[in-house]
């Protein structure tokens, strides 16, 4: 099976997700294929493929709108193909702020004009050394604020790679 895993990350913790996604599926045997949407190059054709993954993350309440703006432009093909959208953010992190992470999948898609065929949401990370004071501030003061660390030291990883691997190794059987 040929899969495509389309991707746009901020910090990085989205791309080190769609490697992780492609390094199950090649173990499984399968053909992958990584696209970062911020580049333009690469003779991309979704006819190539029997799957997508489309992979983001949200910062300050939205996916990047690069990623958006590709979902758009090949709805129709999207459409398709067996789909599935992975959906970084700190708010999938936590019980209590799980709505929060919904409400964010569903404002992508219903911007992108997509239903993939499944949808999971996954905790990123939060990466204090790549930030500045605004970004700092937001996450000490911010929703989030009474999960994280008040002094924001060093990265703190809330990704369930198990929990992944298992979706991705179901998605991959169906």
């Amino acid at each position: 099976m040929n899969v495509l895993i389309v991707y746009a990350t901020t910090e990085g913790q989205t791309q080190k997700i769609a490697k992780f996604i492609g390094g199950i599926l090649s173990a499984g045997g399968h053909q992958v294929r990584l696209h970062n949407v911020s580049d333009p190059s690469g003779g991309l054709s979704l006819s190539d493929y029997d799957k997508v993954i489309v992979a983001g993350s949200v910062h300050s309440g939205a996916h990047q709108s690069d990623l958006q703006l590709f979902v758009f432009a090949h709805r129709d093909q999207l459409g398709g193909l067996p789909g599935m959208l992975v959906s970084v953010s700190l708010a999938a992190a936590f019980p209590d702020t799980a709505e929060e992470a919904k409400k964010y999948v569903g404002t992508f898609l219903e911007a992108a004009q997509w239903q993939p065929a499944q949808i999971v949401m996954v905790a990123g990370a939060v990466k204090p050394g790549i930030y500045d004071w605004f970004q700092q501030s937001a996450l000490r003061d911010g929703d989030l604020a009474s999960h994280l660390a008040k002094d924001l030291q060093g990265t703190k990883e809330f990704t369930d790679w198990d929990d992944l691997t298992r979706k991705i190794t179901a998605f991959a059987g169906t």
